[in-house]
């Protein structure tokens, strides 16, 4: 069954944790949910930046158009029983992701921080 949607009303997950719904307006104006496990908000967390790149590259045909966020804010702080950090990074209207580092990569990017030129060209890469 093929669902067109025009937009995504809600988000819920079930009391139990184990799934979560996505509910729809359809194109027509009628209301559809899909209903699958919270193991898949991983995947989907993880495929849709791809996506909406995809899209953005196939609507406008330029290569290097990127997705971004404002960043709102940021923490670092050490994951429990291992060496390495957890840094969350969240934007102004709440969405956050966190990622973990080695302390390499910490201070690598410390450092790539710290060599960053405000007047360099905006294709400039630091990593």
């Amino acid at each position: 069954m093929e669902i067109i949607g025009k937009s995504l009303t809600d988000c819920q997950v079930d009391g139990s944790g184990e799934l979560f719904r996505l509910n729809l307006a359809c194109v027509d104006g009628s209301p559809a949910s899909v209903i699958l496990p919270v193991e898949c908000l991983r995947s989907l967390m993880m495929t849709l930046p791809d996506a909406i790149e995809r899209a953005l590259r196939a609507r406008y045909g330029d290569h290097t158009l990127k997705v971004v966020y404002p960043m709102g804010g940021w923490s670092l702080h050490t994951a429990a029983g291992s060496q390495g950090m957890i840094l969350t990074i969240t934007t102004p209207d709440g969405f956050k992701v966190s990622f973990t580092l080695t302390q390499a990569d910490a201070s690598n990017l410390a450092t790539s921080l710290g060599q960053v030129d405000p007047a360099a060209e905006p294709e400039a890469a630091y990593n």
